[in-house]
């Protein structure tokens, strides 16, 4: 991210000013994000829109999820691999505290990371060297309820959006089972069986159970050998319902 071409000089940039923004009427905007320069320039980018009120900002997922409970932000920017569980933790952490919130995901192309918090509710992604003097007015934007995807997620996304069956991610007469495909889903973004556990409700060993069962079903041995072995019976049994 640039440094917008007002901006203070560096060994100051988190001296900011105090928002013009009415913090009792403007939306408050919760960052999250491990890089300190890059939390700096973005509070100091949305420091002076009228429709933002304060700026909170967090080095990791825990401060996140503390200043979310407390102040109850209406729109949070997340880096995808913002410490210690990425944006997809924090998101569903942030689902239970504060439901309303409107999760917007920054990165620097990483596109799977991107379309994968798209799919767990995210309202939009943006890439980490957006013009901060353009920042405020996407945040806007989210606060009145629009999506914002970045130019360059727009390609993955289309493609991705190609590889769907009509009937959605999880073919209908499939050889794995719904509950099969949300764990492969899951797998696929890189959670553990912890993870999948606590997403799902349900048990480390049922997870293990069903993974086991999607390994043999598949032919493979290993979790990122089933996620490829997946992706591509999603679009065999899409192809043969369709010429049915």
């Amino acid at each position: 991210m640039t440094p917008p071409r007002n901006a203070p000089p560096l060994a100051g940039i988190f001296k900011l000013p105090r928002p013009r923004g009415n913090s009792d009427g403007g939306e408050r905007v919760l960052i999250a994000d491990a890089d300190g320069l890059a939390r700096g320039m973005m509070r100091f980018a949305l420091a002076n829109s009228d429709r933002i009120g304060v700026v909170h900002a967090a080095a990791n997922g825990r401060e996140a999820l503390e200043l979310a409970r407390y102040f109850r932000p209406g729109v949070a920017f997340v880096d995808t691999v913002v410490p210690p569980g990425g944006a997809l933790e924090l998101m569903r952490m942030l689902r239970l505290e504060v439901p309303d919130i409107r999760v917007v995901t920054m990165s620097v192309d990483d596109h799977s990371a991107a379309l994968a918090a798209l799919r767990a509710g995210a309202v939009g992604h943006i890439d980490k060297d957006v013009d901060p003097e353009g920042l405020a007015d996407l945040a806007v934007r989210v606060i009145d309820g629009e999506v914002i995807i970045s130019q360059r997620l727009m390609p993955a996304l289309v493609n991705a959006l190609r590889e769907v069956p009509d009937s959605g991610w999880r073919p209908l007469r499939s050889r794995l089972t719904t509950r099969e495909w949300e764990i492969v889903e899951l797998l696929g973004e890189g959670a553990t069986t912890q993870r999948i556990a606590d997403r799902l409700v349900l048990s480390p060993m049922t997870v293990y159970s069903h993974t086991k069962s999607i390994l043999r079903k598949l032919g493979v041995n290993s979790r990122r050998d089933a996620v490829v072995a997946a992706h591509r019976l999603r679009r065999e049994e899409a192809l043969s319902r369709s010429q049915a």
